[in-house]
């Protein structure tokens, strides 16, 4: 994935791999939030920790699911992000990346569209101002 990830942007990806950890969905939401709770409504799939430069992800994770290796190469995005030191405003902007290359990873490597709504990630992947 990281060959893949280097092969479609500009990034170095001749990195170390990333620690990856697996967690039940309740610690994960715990460990993601730092103990303050997700809310409703919301689905935590992963994330990367750029502090320990680990992915977490759900125990229920399947390295034989398309959808499932798409959220790791999220994650990875974020991880090779980090260690090529990206500059950007917020950590939101990290996401204007990661989601369009999601997109193509699954069509190209696995087949399956994936459709977001491009006003969501709009709304996602710029910073907020109050």
């Amino acid at each position: 994935m990281l060959l893949w990830i280097g092969a479609n942007t500009g990034y170095n990806v001749d990195l170390p791999h990333p620690t990856i950890v697996k967690l039940d969905q309740d610690a994960l939401e715990h460990t993601y939030t730092r103990g303050q709770g997700m809310g409703k409504n919301v689905e935590l799939h992963g994330f990367y920790d750029a502090r320990t430069n680990t992915i977490y992800l759900p125990k229920s994770f399947n390295e034989y699911n398309a959808w499932h290796k798409g959220i790791l190469l999220h994650e990875l995005v974020h991880y090779v992000q980090d260690m090529n030191r990206v500059k950007v405003a917020c950590l939101a902007e990290l996401e204007r990346d990661a989601w369009p290359l999601q997109r193509k990873y699954l069509l190209e490597m696995h087949g399956v569209e994936w459709y977001y709504d491009e006003l969501w990630f709009k709304l996602i992947s710029n910073c907020q101002t109050n």
